[in-house]
């Protein structure tokens, strides 16, 4: 079984002016993370806006992260409409060097969970990398624990989770089944009660793009001792800023403030959205110097 241990920064998908990728801020973002020694990366999942990327894209992101980060584990979502597409993606992924894939459900179209397990296996016999699935309810169908549990016992290329669902329910019956299968983290703020009930390996986390250092400490606390706690309010406190914008427009606010990427949006910004995010840079500037310098 594949372990996948630590700490995965979800890395954001800079573009240009024109909407198409902006290489050289994404690769400025894998060179500025490398300093702090994180297990991986995690590409093209929501952080990365995995709806707007095309094949073309997520080639020429994996490649840079491998070029750029030679030892991290990549991680390369493959979510897709359909299963021709997500089958593709994973190619891709593999052929740029992605040591395992991410796999969404299919987005727009509410799905059952059997519908949803006959994607997922039809997928896992097409696709020779790790299988990591990848539970979004909030934008996608959900996953239920059970169903997890059965295509584990079916597929053995399924070798984990990320769940971002914000509930820890199937890492919990993970831990309760004795699997060895990969319990990660993929909503930052589940993670502290995670990491209290010892349910998770690891965790790919948004927030680790803009504050590795933050992420990488509070793991390492194993979830014990005022160190946690302190850690611990300190990411309640990021995130709750975070709120007002959506995915992962806050995120992209604060890695430019550490000129880890440059700020960009898939359309342009409504004028309580400026202020919004003036208001968040602002605030984060303070912030991070107040409590990290």
């Amino acid at each position: 079984m594949t372990s996948f241990r630590g700490v995965y920064a979800a890395l954001l998908s800079p573009r240009a002016s024109d909407g198409e990728l902006d290489t050289t801020s994404f690769r400025q973002q894998v060179i500025e993370l490398n300093r702090f020694s994180l297990r991986g990366y995690a590409i093209n999942g929501a952080t990365g806006e995995f709806t707007i990327v095309s094949d073309a894209d997520v080639d020429e992101l994996v490649r840079v992260a491998r070029q750029e980060a030679q030892d991290a584990e990549i991680l390369c979502g493959i979510g897709a409409g359909d299963l021709r597409l997500t089958v593709r993606r994973a190619r891709v992924a593999q052929l740029a060097g992605a040591h395992a894939t991410l796999l969404p459900m299919p987005n727009f179209f509410p799905y059952r969970e059997d519908d949803l397990a006959a994607y997922i296996s039809a997928v896992a016999s097409s696709v020779e990398l790790p299988i990591l699935l990848y539970n979004l309810p909030q934008f996608t169908s959900g996953l239920h624990v059970d169903t997890v549990l059965s295509l584990f016992a079916k597929h053995s290329n399924i070798v984990g989770i990320k769940d971002s669902s914000g509930s820890l329910d199937i890492v919990r019956a993970m831990t309760a089944a004795g699997l060895t299968h990969a319990r990660l983290i993929g909503n930052d703020s589940a993670l502290s009660a995670a990491l209290v009930e010892s349910v998770c390996d690891g965790v790919v986390s948004g927030v680790a793009c803009t504050l590795p250092e933050l992420m990488s400490s509070l793991f390492a606390t194993g979830g014990h001792g005022n160190a946690f706690e302190t850690k611990s309010h300190l990411l309640n406190e990021f995130i709750d800023h975070l709120g007002p914008l959506p995915t992962p427009w806050g995120l992209k606010v604060t890695s430019a403030v550490r000129h880890f990427t440059r700020e960009s949006y898939p359309f342009p910004l409504s004028t309580t959205r400026e202020v919004e995010v003036t208001e968040l840079r602002e605030w984060f500037r303070g912030w991070y110097k107040q409590t990290h310098t």
